[in-house]
Formats: C-alpha cells, sequence, structure tokens
C-alpha cells in the first residue's frame, strides 16, 4: 500500500506552548449535578483496552477481517484506524468522503465491486464528535452482509444522555460494533472502548491486565503532566517565532505492514485502573460545556479571517467536539508559521493514498485545534491571536 506523508524533521518545530489534550487537575473532578450521567465504560456493554485502536482490532476480527475479508475505510483517516485491518491480514479499499467528510454514497457500490475479496466490514467514523447519518449506511450494510464498524474516537461515549435531544443521537447505537478513545476526551492516560450492539459470531477475547508497575507508571506520569508549569508566550506573537527553518518533506512510501504507533503487544492489554477511575471522577457536565465552549469561541474567531474557515461552523445542540477543525486555504506558510510560534495543531498528513480528492486536500489543510475543557482563557486568547496574526499578515505562497 501507497501512503503519503510529511516529514517535519528539518522544520525546527518547538514544542506546543499549549497542551493538546487535557491533563489532570482538581476542577476536572466532581461529580455531575443530579447523577444524570453514567458511562458506557463502567456498564457490562464495553470492554475497556488501553487504546482505542486495539478495541478496533478486536472489532475487525469479530467482524470477520483476515485474510479473504476486506475493509471498506475512509480516505480521510490515520494509519490507527487502518493498522488493525493490516494485523489482520485483510485488504481494505477506500471509499471516497464529500467535503463535509460524509460518506459519498454514490460511490458506495462502485467501491464495493473494485475490491478483489469479501467485503466484511465497513468503518464509518464520527469525525470531531460530529455525528454521521448512519441510516443510508446501515441499509448499504445490510443489503451486501457487512458488518458496520462505528469509529467512534471523536466522541463522547456515556450511557446516559446529556440532554433530551441526545436520546436520538446515533453516535455508537447503529453499527454492530462501536469503538471510542475516552483518553481523548479525559485526563486519563490511556482508555479505548469496545462495544457490541448485536450478536457477534465469535466470542470477545480475554484481556490482560496491566501489571503493578505499569500502573504506577501511568499514575506517576498523569501527575508529572498534571504538575508540568506551560511555557512562557506573549499575548502578541512576535514577528520573528515565525521564522521557518524549513519546509519539510513529503515522502510517498510503500508499506506492508503495521505502522509504528501499532505494537502488537498491546493488543489484548486492559487499560489502567487509573484511568477508569479518572473517568469515573470526571464532572462530565463541565467537561461538555467547556468544550463546546472553546469550540464555538473558535468558530467566532475565524468568522472573518482570510485563507481559512471552520470546517463545521454549526455545533449541533447533542455535540460534544473533539477538536475544532480549521481548514486553510494554503499551509505554506500558514500551517509551518503557526507551528514555528508553538500553536498546538494536529493534523492527519500521513496517510494511505486513495483517489478521493477531499482527502488529499484535507491531509495538508484540514488542521485540528484543541478545545478541550481543561484550556485557560489566556491559552485560548493566545492561540486565537495566534491564529489571527498569521492569517492577516501573511500572505499565501501563490499571492
Amino acid at each position: 500500500m501507497q501512503y503519503q506523508s510529511f516529514d517535519p524533521t528539518d522544520c525546527g518545530f518547538p514544542m506546543p506552548k499549549v497542551p493538546l489534550l487535557p491533563a489532570l487537575g482538581w476542577r476536572s473532578l466532581g461529580r455531575t449535578e443530579g447523577g444524570q450521567f453514567k458511562l458506557l465504560e463502567q456498564t457490562s456493554a464495553a470492554r475497556f483496552f488501553t487504546r482505542g485502536r486495539y478495541a478496533l482490532t478486536e472489532a475487525y476480527r469479530l467482524a470477520g477481517l483476515g485474510v479473504g475479508g476486506a475493509l471498506l475505510a475512509p480516505s480521510y483517516h490515520c494509519r490507527t484506524m487502518l493498522d488493525p485491518a493490516i494485523r489482520l491480514g485483510a485488504a481494505i479499499e477506500f471509499y471516497p468522503l464529500n467535503a463535509d467528510l460524509s460518506p459519498d454514497l454514490y460511490a458506495l457500490d462502485s467501491r464495493l465491486s473494485a475490491c478483489q475479496q469479501s467485503v466484511k466490514a465497513m468503518l464509518v467514523t464520527h469525525y470531531f464528535g460530529f455525528a454521521q447519518n448512519l441510516e443510508p449506511l446501515a441499509d448499504f450494510c445490510k443489503q451486501n452482509h457487512i458488518a458496520l464498524i462505528e469509529d467512534c474516537s471523536h466522541a463522547l461515549i456515556v450511557a446516559s444522555p446529556l440532554s433530551a435531544q441526545q436520546e436520538k443521537a446515533v453516535i455508537g447505537k447503529t453499527g454492530q460494533f462501536g469503538v471510542g478513545s475516552p483518553y481523548k476526551f479525559f485526563p486519563s492516560e490511556d482508555g479505548g472502548l469496545l462495544w457490541v450492539n448485536a450478536v457477534a459470531v465469535q466470542p470477545c477475547a480475554p484481556l490482560r491486565a496491566q501489571s503493578f508497575r505499569q500502573e504506577l507508571k501511568g499514575m506517576v506520569h498523569a501527575a508529572q503532566r498534571a504538575m508540568s508549569k506551560p511555557p512562557d508566550w506573549n499575548v502578541t506573537p512576535r514577528d520573528n517565532e515565525g521564522t521557518l527553518h524549513s519546509a519539510g518533506r513529503d515522502v510517498l512510501e510503500e508499506a506492508s505492514g503495521t505502522s509504528p504507533y501499532y505494537l502488537s503487544a498491546d493488543e489484548h492489554r486492559q487499560g489502567l485502573a487509573s484511568s477508569r477511575w479518572i473517568m469515573r471522577h470526571t464532572n462530565i457536565e463541565r467537561l461538555a460545556n467547556r468544550r463546546r465552549e472553546h469550540y464555538m469561541q473558535w468558530v467566532h474567531a475565524v468568522a472573518n479571517l482570510p485563507h481559512c474557515r471552520a470546517l463545521y461552523p454549526q455545533l449541533p445542540d447533542c455535540t460534544v467536539p473533539y477538536m475544532f477543525p480549521l481548514h486553510v486555504d494554503c499551509p505554506d506558510p500558514h500551517f509551518f508559521l503557526l507551528k514555528r510560534m508553538g500553536v498546538p495543531i494536529w493534523r492527519w498528513d500521513d496517510m494511505a493514498v486513495s483517489q478521493c480528492p477531499v482527502a488529499s486536500r484535507y491531509r495538508l489543510q484540514l488542521l485540528h485545534l484543541p478545545c478541550h475543557q481543561e484550556l485557560a482563557v489566556d491559552q485560548m486568547a493566545w492561540m486565537v491571536n495566534a491564529i489571527r496574526s498569521v492569517m492577516l499578515k501573511q500572505p499565501a505562497r501563490n499571492e
């Protein structure tokens, strides 16, 4: 399989000045008023892995993936969405996406026909926590005897609703299998969820408990992150902070095995007990409300800026966002300058090559910015000011 990847080795990017994911703090903890929340992890319906990628491996296995059983995967993806299928020896066929990252329904039949192996499963991602419309996809899978797997790694999965409206939300309830990555929402060191909404043909493989040393290491690392001092920054970014050492390298390469992010030794490893404790003692109402507030702060901040736009400018009532997706017209120079300033940016720039123009474009142009619950007022203000400074002052290369 061919992969297009970005190598930033020579760019000289500094460490981010703001955490990309939440760190543990006393404000995070506490019971939600009324106790209306119950995490899916606390129910018998879910199994707790150390990472979502290993929960996905088990979901793929239960769906029948392996030699002779193929996967339909979204063209816009991170490598760890593919690693479990590669680990099982399955072929992968990519389906194209629309500009809003919804599956291109008209192309599914042709992608199914193009696959030389029997397609056993289709992976559908609720990108950034925004629910996909799964009804037509569920019909497609039912007609073709394909297991629908919901990738909920960008979604907050709870067994009790945030509101009455969320009762109607489809995230995690439609597919035969669902997987989640709670460590992206909670200040925990690990966490991956697998739940089964239908009777599986095979039993789930047993999980191995973490050793005492691993549990202790996880608690120490969580404490270190909680006590780490944030770096100093200026409210107004200096112009020379944006000096670019190198534009990096975009590399096209062949690879047949899993990525370095996939460790086979962790496949059946249970998540840390400390992570489960943190999840159970987190104030989820605060988590949800603050993420929504920060997301809308981003929406308003970029609304009138040139060279960029919010991918999802509307935030539905039942949505708890994972990150804020910002589309930039010209990553050169804007992405590079923001990274040089220390703005925390995630990007899926290591991706399998497909025929989807949206995925090809978003690989470099769609930036993932933090909106988590532990962002301080001055941290949000600094990031917003940095984005404004670069977008308003720095012309695009092709202008």
